[in-house]
């Protein structure tokens, strides 16, 4: 399976998970299929 045929609120939780064992923001994004730069717009909120 592909990360890109996973649904968005799985990429969420993969990203959170990845943040909760000290990943770093932009790392994290990578990994969970997510976009850096709206994601740290969504964080920033």
């Amino acid at each position: 399976m592909s990360i890109i045929d996973i649904k968005q609120t799985e990429k969420v939780k993969v990203f959170l998970r990845l943040l909760d064992n000290q990943e770093n923001i932009e790392v994290a994004c990578s990994k969970a299929g997510l976009k850096v730069q709206i994601t740290k717009d969504f964080l920033s909120l």
